[in-house]
């Protein structure tokens, strides 16, 4: 699979988790992309795998990358206060579809400060 359509795939994925959640992240969605106003966030799985479960979905590493406008400096770069500027990158992964929508509800939904996003194994960040 290319990866535009590993990532389409897992938008649909989670737009699928979320409506059994009861939430519906179809008018966050531009292709394979999640946004609102001044913040995104994509996924993508590495190492897919057919699952044991319904037919088409597929196992791996989700990986993420989310950025945007946020109003509080994180505690792990509080010593870098003089070069903030109000935006936020990150990278990282998941071992579950939860998880990441656990993320994307937070991040885009909620509008949570950085400080305050659920656990994911982040591997870069930066202001």
């Amino acid at each position: 699979m290319d990866p535009v359509e590993n990532s389409r795939a897992v938008a649909q994925e989670l737009i699928s988790f979320a409506k059994q959640q009861g939430v519906d992240l179809e008018p966050l969605r531009n292709g394979d992309i999640f946004r609102t106003d001044r913040r995104f966030v994509w996924f993508w799985r590495k190492d897919q795998l057919p699952s044991s479960g319904p037919a088409n979905e597929e196992i791996g590493t989700l990986h993420y990358n989310m950025q945007g406008k946020i109003e509080l400096l994180p505690n792990v770069l509080k010593e870098s206060a003089s070069a903030f500027r109000g935006m936020w990158t990150e990278a990282g992964t998941f071992e579950s579809l939860e998880q990441a929508f656990e993320l994307l509800k937070a991040w885009l939904i909620d509008r949570k400060e950085v400080d305050h996003l659920p656990f994911r194994r982040t591997r870069r960040y930066g202001i």
